[in-house]
């Protein structure tokens, strides 16, 4: 029997945000490509019907997501308890998540877009296809100017969790990649765990006075930001309808 397809698929992980809900399971979101801010339950923000189900290639997208998100998340809630001492296994997992985070984030203002493209068969003969957003997301693992966490070893770098002083929101990319020390590389990477709470991976990195993480968050994220209740104000993320211009680190 085939497996039912999922037709609510979360852009950003629901079991990740649920962290920013509040007693009623409510979180704040922006959705950036309609300019529109509003209150919504964590189980329904960043719904987009069937994203992850491709219309050309057959690779079952939403199955292999709900195996990284169910691994991924399980350390994510033990870094929040404060349990740092993660198993070789975790850490993998962790970056699995990560990467994933980042590659949807690549394309969650291009959800509903059609590509035109050329299939060529097995039997030497081709023909035109539409390309959907799930089919372009498979396609981009071939892409080598693509950062991928889990091809630089992200899991074997050093891991710190820090209390951040003011409430953190996420996003689509909140996925942050910090240039290494020579400009070459990427040195560090952050990413909330909560409101409260930020993942860094590599070197802890040294912020100028009235640093504003959230507006880089902003800026980085494509389509969808998130955070507590009365705690999102487009005033505070600087410019958050700045898209970002590539796939390179950012300047720390």
């Amino acid at each position: 029997m085939n497996r039912p397809v999922e037709k609510r698929a979360h852009m950003v992980s629901k079991g990740y945000i649920k962290a920013w809900a509040d007693s009623r399971k409510a979180v704040e979101v922006i959705d950036k490509v309609r300019n529109y801010g509003y209150v919504d339950s964590y189980n329904n923000a960043t719904v987009w019907s069937f994203a992850y189900e491709p219309q050309v290639l057959t690779h079952d997208l939403e199955k292999e997501y709900g195996v990284v998100e169910s691994r991924g998340l399980r350390v994510i809630r033990k870094l929040r308890q404060a349990q740092y001492d993660l198993a070789d296994d975790e850490r993998v997992a962790l970056i699995a998540f990560l990467d994933m985070h980042l590659n949807r984030g690549r394309y969650a203002d291009q959800v509903g877009v059609q590509t035109s493209a050329v299939a060529l068969r097995t039997d030497g003969t081709s023909e035109q296809v539409q390309l959907n957003t799930a089919d372009r997301m498979l396609l981009s693992r071939s892409e080598e100017r693509l950062v991928r966490l889990a091809a630089l070893g992200v899991e074997h770098w050093q891991l710190t969790i820090e209390e951040w002083p003011q409430m953190l929101v996420t996003g689509d990319g909140a996925v942050l990649l910090w240039r290494d020390a020579n400009g070459s590389g990427v040195g560090t990477v952050t990413f909330p765990l909560s409101p409260s709470l930020l993942l860094v991976l590599g070197p802890r990195l040294d912020y100028p006075d009235n640093f504003q993480l959230n507006a880089l968050v902003a800026a980085n994220s494509r389509r969808w930001l998130i955070g507590q209740r009365r705690t999102l104000r487009m005033g505070d993320l600087g410019d958050a309808g700045q898209q970002p211009a590539d796939d390179s680190p950012s300047h720390s």
